[in-house]
């Protein structure tokens, strides 16, 4: 034996042991772990349980992927030294990745019980701590590591991120701000990044795009942040800049799918479409329903519905096709699925799409909306039933605020209410205000004096449709010498006569069609308006939207929309005294200012083709003909059944009304049949040109009006050609209109305060020669005499209003 006690060739084994185990962990080092395993199991056969090696040869197979035996090996080293702490965070780091998170937070515990004072102990525990869900004692743990090195970046970024995630406020700026002073002077652009997302938690958005920006600066090459600023951007209405940086996150990540889907999303919501289709097709190449199911089928159906947008149907139905299949009860792409049948005219199937939209989510965020639509068509095919149950569901989205119900859906459903209309207004409105600048301050003036007061009117109806058959003779009637009026079209060019006599009428028209939001805007803020005049207000296709940027010093809303806008950023509204009294003035957010007689124009000269024969018109000769073209989404339940009640009381009547569709038509005629009728006594009115349809209208005896959305253009058309108008009007703007028309066409006689008023009307025209006498000489003799249809004196009266508007204090 030497001198030191060991035998010389047991002593010459260990010295070649070790040296086979340097060259072992020389090879782990460089990644070579197949010849690294030879060289430790050579090195111990020399030196057997040696348990730095044995560890060391359990690490090289989890790297060769044989976790089984990597473990089996591991822990016969930690028995062989239960206090090496390096050995437990190495296999716990290992339990971790392979998500066996309670064993590996006990590893973690035994090493830090072992070697407190090792950073990389405590950072393990809290991190396995965090991965079961207990954060309190993850943040304690990274507490703990923070005390023994207070510059620990990792201690602090992740305390900062539980802070937050947490809600501790206070605590997390405060450890945020340690973050920043720690890292150089916050060269880390993820401290800035992680307290913008906590100024935008507090309400604070002016701080969080400064953090934003300040993160942008410190990263330039990083998607995320740009991703991030650029969304707050867009939330802080300052598109152009959040477009910017969307661009930069992706051609910084260009196969990134989301930040592609998200730049689709801020250009769609900044108008721009052609972009948006773009960025939508790039995120749906980078993705595969199989594998991305969520965010593809989200990409889709965005696509999809700007597919829909521009025209693009079949490309949108192929899309809408392809969610369905691999996921048959997705809610929102069968309701666009069905909105996309009724632009295309197929309404039975849009109704059924919808039904199935319903029934796979009947309690979700889309319900109410669904149902809104559900409604509506089910009321213009005259599908009644399930009526109740669907306007229960409607009322309660907009009471709750549960779905942006379109308001004008609330005017004609069954039950409807001034305040449910006021509320869905409301609601609406607030889901359209974007954050942004103003191009005008609320409270300045109009730019008096001016020699004439600018007027826009801003509208997608100037072409052959109701709105310029009632408003032409009033716009070509405009004191030039007073007033320069702007026609502001965003609707479509349907090269018609009237889209031509529109053009002729005002001084300049503005072709806005097909632009993006922000180009519209811009172009429109550029005339120096004094007023601006909203002819669709909350109708279907509406940009009323435009107006929250404050376009004009005055902001009113007149004749396309019956009712309140309840959006702050219209603040007038012209009306008359009947259809807004002013006891009804809180129905309003407006200012109502009142016209002298009826707020709704009419023109006088009107092209009409030669009146055709009863025979022609499919009416029988000598009978009384009580007719209705309104609308089929007007005529309700209640409303038909005391038609039906009327034509049985006297049977030499018969109901002409509009054949608007086939299957309002089948659905109405079983109605009357059922309830005895023959089907003689129902007479459908097919689609005819305007000229041929005044025509045809002095064929009828009276008029029965809708509730309790009274007919506006339809009681016009009527009065101009002659024949009298019944009417029952309630609360509510809409359905006051006929009344409105009647009290100045000097009938006040045909406006019924209740049902049964309204039955006593057309039961005494029925009966009486003399009272139907009377009211139809009146009502034929009104084009040539009544104040109604004198276009010239009706320009005077709406120019005084916008006088006063303009001009007037307050």
């Amino acid at each position: 034996m030497g001198i030191d006690g060991v035998d010389p060739l047991r002593r010459d084994k260990i010295s070649r042991a070790q040296a086979l185990f340097g060259e072992g962990l020389a090879r782990s080092r460089a990644g070579r772990f197949a010849e690294a395993r030879e060289y430790y199991e050579r090195g111990l056969k020399l030196f057997p349980g040696q348990p730095d090696a044995v560890f060391l040869l359990g690490e090289t197979h989890f790297e060769l992927g044989n976790a089984a035996e990597g473990e089996r090996l591991v822990r016969r080293a930690i028995a062989a030294n239960p206090r090496a702490d390096n050995y437990r965070r190495a296999f716990a780091t290992r339990l971790f990745k392979a998500g066996r998170l309670d064993e590996a937070r006990a590893f973690f515990e035994d090493a830090a019980r072992l070697n407190p004072s090792e950073p990389a102990n405590l950072s393990g525990l809290a991190s396995v701590l965090e991965g079961v869900g207990r954060f309190a004692d993850a943040i304690a743990v990274w507490l703990r590591l923070l005390e023994r090195a207070p510059a620990s970046l990792e201690a602090l970024a992740r305390l900062s991120r539980l802070f937050v995630a947490e809600n501790r406020v206070p605590e997390a700026f405060a450890m945020i701000e340690r973050w920043m002073n720690v890292a150089s002077n916050a060269s880390d652009a993820s401290a800035y990044a992680l307290r913008a997302e906590l100024y935008e938690s507090v309400g604070n958005a002016t701080a969080a795009l400064a953090d934003y920006a300040d993160a942008a600066a410190r990263a330039p090459d990083d998607a995320s942040t740009h991703a991030k600023y650029a969304l707050a951007l867009a939330k802080a209405g300052d598109d152009d800049a959040a477009l910017a940086h969307f661009d930069a996150s992706v051609r910084l990540e260009p196969r990134n799918a989301l930040l592609h889907f998200n730049r689709g999303v801020a250009y769609a919501r900044a108008g721009v479409r052609d972009q948006a289709v773009s960025a939508y097709e790039t995120a749906l190449g980078l993705l595969t329903l199989s594998t991305d199911l969520p965010l593809a089928s989200n990409t889709m159906l965005n696509l999809a519905n700007l597919y829909s947008d521009l025209d693009r149907c079949d490309e949108a139905r192929a899309l809408y096709t392809r969610i369905l299949a691999a996921e048959p009860k997705n809610a929102a792409a069968l309701f666009n699925l069905g909105m996309l049948d009724l632009a295309a005219g197929h309404k039975k199937d849009a109704v059924k799409t919808l039904e199935r939209a319903l029934a796979a989510d009947p309690d979700g965020e889309s319900a109410g909306l669904v149902a809104a639509h559900l409604l509506f068509q089910k009321m213009h095919l005259c599908e009644w039933d399930g009526l109740e149950d669907l306007t229960r569901r409607v009322i309660h989205a907009v009471e709750n605020d549960t779905a942006d119900v379109p308001p004008f859906i609330t005017l004609s459903i069954p039950g409807t209410t001034p305040c449910l209309q006021r509320r869905c207004a409301a609601n609406h409105s607030a889901r359209l205000k974007k954050p942004g600048m103003s191009v005008f301050s609320e409270t300045r003036r109009c730019a008096a004096p001016r020699e004439r007061l600018r007027v826009g009117y801003l509208s997608s109806y100037f072409k052959a449709h109701a709105m310029p058959w009632l408003t032409v003779e009033t716009l070509e009637a405009h004191d030039r010498a007073r007033f320069e009026i702007f026609a502001l079209s965003y609707g479509v060019d349907d090269a018609s006569p009237m889209r031509t006599r529109v053009v002729n009428a005002v001084e300049h028209f503005v072709e806005l069609a097909g632009l993006p939001d922000r180009d519209a805007v811009a172009r429109i803020a550029a005339l120096e308006l004094d007023a601006i005049v909203d002819w669709n207000g909350y109708t279907e296709g509406n940009c009323s939207r435009w107006l929250q940027y404050r376009l004009a010093p005055r902001q009113i809303s007149w004749i396309g929309y019956p009712g309140t806008l309840d959006a702050p950023w219209v603040e007038f509204l012209i009306a008359d005294v009947h259809v807004a009294p002013p006891e009804n003035d809180s129905l309003f957010s407006e200012r109502v200012v009142r016209l002298p007689g009826c707020y709704l124009p009419n023109c006088r000269a009107r092209e009409c083709a030669p009146v055709p024969t009863r025979a022609e018109e499919g009416l029988p000769e000598g009978a009384l003909v009580l007719c209705s073209f309104n609308q089929t989404v007007k005529i309700t339940p209640e409303m038909f059944a005391l038609w039906i009640g009327l034509l049985g009381e006297f049977p030499e009547t018969v109901l002409w009304l509009w054949a608007s569709n086939r299957w309002a038509e089948a659905s109405l005629r079983r109605v009357a049949e059922a309830a005895g009728l023959v089907p003689s006594r129902v007479v459908f009115a097919e689609s005819r040109p305007q000229a041929e349809h005044l025509a045809r209208l002095p064929l009828a005896d009276l008029a029965l009006d809708t509730f309790p959305c009274n007919g506006h253009t339809t009681s016009s058309d009527a009065l101009w050609a002659g024949v009298p108008v019944v009417t029952l009007e309630g609360e509510a703007f809409a359905s006051r209109v006929a009344g409105s028309l009647l009290h100045a066409a000097g009938l006040p006689e045909l406006v019924a305060p209740d049902t049964a008023a309204y039955r006593a009307i057309v039961r005494r025209f029925c009966r009486d020669q003399g009272f139907r006498d009377g009211v139809s000489n009146k009502a034929r003799a009104l084009r040539e005499t009544s104040d109604l249809f004198d276009s010239a004196k009706f320009a005077r009266k709406l120019e005084a209003c916008f006088e006063e508007i303009c001009l007037g204090e307050g």
